[in-house]
C-alpha cells in the first residue's frame, strides 16, 4: 500500500475531498467538501472548497505558502496567505488547508492491511484495502490543543483511538482512493475521502502576485 500511495506522491491527480464531522449524537454534521488539482510532486496545487452552503473558498498552494480568498456568509475575503508550516490540524483526520497531500502522507504510514476485495471507483475496478491507522499517523501536524486531547481521548479509551485507513488500489498498483475514518458514539466522530482522477495529468498553478496579497495573522488550519 506503500508503494501505490507513494506513486501518487511522485505525480499529479485531479482531487475531490470530502470531510464529514460530527461531535455527538443529535448533533449537526458538517461537511467540507474541497475540489481540486494537486501535483504532487511540486507540493503545490489549486483547490475550491465548500463548508455547506455557508461558505466557499479558493485556495493556492505552494510548496512555501497557502493563499485564500472566499466568501463567508455576506463576507467577501481577498486573497490572504499563510505559511504552508503553521498550517495545523484542529479536528482529527480533517488535512489541514484543505491538503490532500497531508491525507496520503497519513496513509502512507499505516501497514498491516488487509485485503477487502473488489470495488469500481470512477468507472475503474479497484482492489480495497484495510489497515489501521496508527496514532503518529492520527496526530500528524496536529496543533498543540488537539494533540492533547487526542492524548487525552487515547488515555480514557485505555489503548488506540480507533480510525481505520482504507486504500483502493487499481490494476496499475496506483491509489485511486483514500478514506481515513473513526467513530466513537457519544464523542466524535470523522470521515474524510479523497478521490483521485487523471492521474499523471499535467496541473497549472498560478501564484497570485503579491499586489493585493496580505499575510494572514491567523494560520490556516484544519
Amino acid at each position: 500500500m506503500r508503494a501505490a500511495v507513494q506513486v501518487i506522491r511522485e505525480s499529479s491527480a485531479r482531487t475531490v475531498m470530502k470531510t464529514e464531522m460530527g461531535t455527538a449524537p443529535g448533533e449537526p454534521i458538517y461537511t467540507i467538501t474541497a475540489k481540486g488539482a494537486h501535483d504532487f510532486a511540486r507540493n503545490s496545487g489549486t483547490v475550491n472548497a465548500r463548508v455547506g452552503d455557508a461558505a466557499e473558498f479558493d485556495q493556492v498552494l505552494t510548496d512555501d505558502r497557502i493563499y485564500v480568498r472566499g466568501v463567508a456568509g455576506t463576507e467577501t475575503m481577498p486573497w490572504s496567505y499563510t505559511d504552508r508550516a503553521d498550517a495545523k490540524v484542529q479536528h482529527m483526520l480533517r488535512a489541514p488547508g484543505n491538503d490532500a497531500a497531508h491525507l496520503l502522507q497519513q496513509a502512507s504510514m499505516s501497514s498491516e492491511y488487509d485485503r477487502f476485495g473488489t470495488e469500481t471507483v470512477a468507472g475503474t475496478t479497484t482492489t480495497r484495502y484495510s489497515a489501521p491507522l496508527s496514532h503518529k499517523a492520527l496526530v500528524l501536524n496536529m496543533s498543540e490543543e488537539t494533540r492533547e486531547k487526542s492524548g487525552q481521548l487515547r488515555d480514557m479509551m485505555g489503548g488506540e483511538i480507533p480510525a481505520t485507513a482504507e486504500v483502493w488500489v487499481d490494476q496499475r498498483k496506483r491509489a485511486v482512493r483514500i478514506r481515513l475514518s473513526l467513530d466513537i458514539p457519544g464523542s466524535v466522530s470523522s470521515i474524510t475521502t479523497l478521490t483521485l482522477t487523471d492521474l499523471g495529468r499535467p496541473v497549472k498553478v498560478t501564484v497570485p502576485t503579491a499586489e493585493g496579497t496580505e499575510e494572514s495573522d491567523a494560520a490556516l488550519s484544519g
